[in-house]
């Protein structure tokens, strides 16, 4: 104790220790807009992030003894240098005639606040930092190595923080591409990056932080098309490169099968289920690659993942007003359902966070049910989206065919039974969409009218029974997995 004593008398002996009546000064003179107290104010607000920093040794005009000290200087500084800078350089800084005065003051400021960002950890505290960060960005765009680092720590503070300052971050790196749009191409791969980072696993907990990152991506990349086409084009053939090196090189599937590589798959339909024309190139090479990836290994343990991609394409499809032949992946997927399991009965997971089971879970019952549910779920989505269509009769038949074969091979009762309702909604739609077309005077080439008589359709009953089906099922889902 003796010697940490000797230490801070050592330290104040050679700088100046910051006191009430520094601040109460200081306070008082920056509400005059005063230049030279506000530079004595950086130069405490530098001791005070080199005291939350833990730095000893400085050789700075001021230090800090009381901690309690550390809070006032930042919160002061935070409170009147904005203003005060917009005071003196107005809204073109490097353009004011003072600019080459305040130049270094600036710097320095800007160097610390943006240390401290990086020693936050109250997410209260953090969020007030970046707005602060965020009003002097005009100043951070005269320093290219400054306004670097302000993008990297708005990012780590995106990828890594509780929700608000996430949301926070973002709206700071929104800030940067508006105020900067060259920034926009670099901002996308480091963000891209970071999301690629922190999407190796998934779980309930993380799930939400995980979709809050890819909408702010996709929020970004609806910017500018051009670059989002580069980008797209990059990204996607590196998971298609990915995909093909694992088929030909005999690589282990986890290569593939993995959250990393799904959530990437996942950003890009987003991005492309709400595209502009120019963008359209990239949905058919998404396609084969989420195909392939279906394709890559049929084994049952890897079934919520198969369903993971299916409701992605379904989505895709549907947005983008494509037909994706999915009947035969959610077939193969109803063929693990056609007998009971008898495994131990186990607790059911939540296989909307999961991508493989072991060998011992997918015996289960608990397993084989969820996974029926899942593709149950799917199916009635595919046939929904398709009783839309003018050739839904024609479509309609080999699913008929199919679903009534494996009807046939079930030997469980509840399955069949809800096969049995979709066997039946479908043949309704069927014959409502055949005594409709035959009123039509026009022919299947001419597809502008075709796509208008089925912009008039109105809801099927598919449709109507698969939104029932899916609120109810959701309520209960909500109960089994709070």
């Amino acid at each position: 104790e003796k010697e940490e004593e000797a230490d801070i008398k050592e330290k104040v002996s050679h700088s100046t220790a910051v006191t009430k009546q520094h601040l109460v000064q200081w306070e008082s003179a920056l509400k005059r807009n005063s230049l030279p107290s506000w530079r004595e104010l950086v130069k405490a607000f530098q001791a005070a992030v080199a005291t939350a920093k833990g730095e000893e040794e400085t050789d700075l005009k001021y230090c800090i003894v009381d901690p309690d000290m550390v809070n006032k200087v930042i919160l002061l500084s935070l409170g009147n240098t904005s203003q005060l800078l917009h005071h003196h350089l107005g809204d073109s800084p490097t353009a004011s005639p003072k600019w080459g005065k305040l130049k270094m003051s600036l710097k320095s400021y800007l160097t610390s606040l943006t240390e401290l960002l990086a020693l936050l950890t109250s997410d209260d505290v953090l969020c007030a930092v970046m707005r602060h960060c965020k009003a002097m960005l005009s100043y951070y765009a005269a320093f290219s190595r400054l306004l670097k680092k302000y993008i990297k720590q708005h990012i780590m503070v995106w990828g890594s923080k509780a929700e608000l300052s996430r949301v926070v971050a973002f709206t700071c790196l929104q800030a940067v591409v508006k105020k900067m749009p060259v920034f926009l191409e670099e901002l996308l791969k480091k963000m891209y990056t970071e999301y690629t980072k922190c999407s190796k696993m998934m779980s309930p907990k993380s799930r939400d932080n995980i979709v809050l990152m890819r909408n702010c991506l996709v929020e970004l990349f609806k910017i500018n098309p051009s670059i989002t086409y580069t980008t797209g084009f990059l990204y996607i053939r590196q998971l298609a490169v990915t995909l093909r090196s694992v088929i030909v090189n005999k690589k282990e599937t986890e290569t593939v099968y993995n959250w990393q590589y799904v959530n990437c798959l996942h950003v890009w339909v987003s991005v492309l289920a709400d595209c502009d024309a120019c963008l359209q190139p990239l949905i058919f090479p998404l396609i084969q690659v989420m195909m392939g990836t279906l394709k890559l290994h049929s084994s049952p343990c890897f079934h919520p993942l198969h369903l993971h991609v299916i409701r992605m394409l379904l989505h895709l499809g549907a947005s983008t007003n494509k037909h994706i032949p999915l009947l035969h992946p959610l077939l193969e997927i109803l063929e693990f359902c056609t007998a009971p399991h008898k495994a131990p009965a186990t607790k059911p997971i939540d296989l909307t966070c999961v991508l493989r089971v072991t060998k011992g879970y997918k015996k289960t019952k608990a397993f084989q049910e969820g996974v029926f549910e899942l593709t149950y779920e799917l199916l009635l989505n595919y046939t929904s989206q398709l009783s839309l269509s003018i050739s839904f009769p024609e479509v309609a038949f080999p699913i008929t065919v199919w679903l009534k074969k494996w009807n046939k091979r079930c030997t469980i009762p509840k399955y069949t039974g809800q096969i049995k309702q979709i066997l039946e909604k479908v043949d309704t739609v069927s014959r409502e969409m055949t005594d409709r077309r035959s009123s039509v005077t026009f022919s299947p080439k001419d597809l502008e009218k075709v796509t208008q008589w089925e912009s008039e359709l109105p809801e099927s009953a598919l449709t109507k029974y698969f939104n029932t089906w899916l609120r109810i099922h959701r309520y209960f889902s909500a109960k089994l997995f709070p």
